[in-house]
């Protein structure tokens, strides 16, 4: 899969146009009391031409506001919405949407608020073949990272390196998209269960930084996040499996899983979720677990599914995942966790209002 940069024909509208007087164009986002689709990211909802093969993403970079942007003032929701594309670089507007508001409409002014005053940049997202247009994806500016970098009080260099590394080094941008988008709908998908949430969602990046700062090294999933039940909390390492790696880097990785918890205090919380994108391809990964169990040791567990069963029923914490040859499939809700701590489930990623008391966002070890 190829990803061109191009510039827009046009500059960004100034404004948004009225409600439309019709019926919602095709990639408009649902009501809020309405089911949300289980879909690829940049895509809301579903379209028939979505389950064509996409050979290639065609991002067509907005340009800079032309009005003056020096004066403004960020809400807490604002500067949740930058600290959440700081951390997971790319975020389409159907997922900041389900993270951050209750609708549509109020979600498009805002974005456009935020690329007006120039704090965040948008691609606007065209798939070949077809031309099939999918929600914008959004990732931090320079200015948005400065903005940021000074509300928290820290050294604004490091948030400018990584906003610039988003926008310069985009060459996995849709399968970290992908692997953004099982997190938000494992959030959506615990919002209203009482008493469960994500409570931490870390990013491949935030991962990577973690062990930079420490004195070890492990390995680096596509990310990961603490989820709460009413008794536990069961630690995620998600594996968003593209099919292109040769069984060799499958099992060097699942060797790596296996040494780095081998033995460790609270190793078996530790459930590692290969997502495939085909049945074969979970069969694939299925027979190389085998050799990296080893029932005599507390370690990591390892689970499978596809995309299509996730979809079919209903989302992440559905009886989705098998592991190691059992060929039942159980719920996340169901994996060993630890202890329950003393996190508030209702401050989890996702919840009403959740960043008000949670300045800090979905990061945390």
């Amino acid at each position: 899969m190829t990803v061109a940069t191009i510039p827009a024909r046009n500059p960004s509208r100034p404004e948004l146009q009225p409600a439309s007087r019709g019926r919602s164009r095709r990639g408009a986002n649902p009501l809020p009391s309405s089911s949300w689709p289980f879909s690829s990211p940049g895509l809301s909802p579903l379209s028939a031409s979505s389950t064509r093969t996409i050979r290639t993403v065609e991002l067509q970079l907005a340009e800079t506001p032309s009005r003056s942007t020096a004066d403004y003032t960020p809400t807490p929701r604002d500067m949740a919405i930058l600290m959440a594309l700081d951390s997971y670089r790319y975020l389409d507007r159907g997922q900041l949407q389900m993270l951050f508001f209750s609708g549509s409409r109020s979600c498009q002014y805002r974005l456009r608020w935020l690329v007006d005053h120039g704090l965040v940049r948008t691609w606007r997202v065209v798939m070949r073949p077809g031309r099939v247009c999918r929600s914008s994806i959004y990732l931090l500016s320079r200015r948005g990272a400065a903005a940021l970098a000074e509300w928290l009080d820290e050294d604004p260099r490091q948030y400018l390196r990584r906003a610039e590394h988003a926008l310069e080094r985009r060459f996995h941008l849709v399968h970290q998209l992908e692997a953004n988008q099982f997190f938000v709908d494992l959030a959506f998908a615990a919002r209203e269960l009482l008493g469960h949430g994500l409570y931490h969602w870390v990013g491949e990046h935030g991962v990577q930084d973690a062990y930079a700062e420490g004195d070890e090294r492990g390995p680096i999933p596509d990310g990961w996040g603490r989820l709460l039940t009413p008794d536990r909390e069961v630690l995620i390492h998600l594996e968003w499996d593209r099919g292109t790696e040769q069984p060799r880097r499958l099992r060097a990785k699942l060797h790596a899983y296996t040494a780095y918890f081998a033995d460790r205090a609270g190793a078996s919380a530790n459930q590692v979720l290969f997502v495939a994108p085909t049945e074969q391809r979970e069969r694939q990964i299925a027979g190389l677990l085998p050799n990296h169990a080893d029932a005599d040791r507390e370690s990591c567990r390892f689970w499978t599914t596809t995309i299509a069963f996730i979809a079919a029923t209903g989302g992440p914490l559905g009886a989705v995942w098998t592991g190691e040859g059992s060929g039942r499939r159980v719920s996340m809700l169901d994996m060993a966790g630890l202890p329950r701590s003393d996190r508030p489930a209702e401050d989890s990623v996702g919840k009403p209002s959740w960043w008000l008391r949670r300045p800090g966002g979905g990061g945390g070890s």
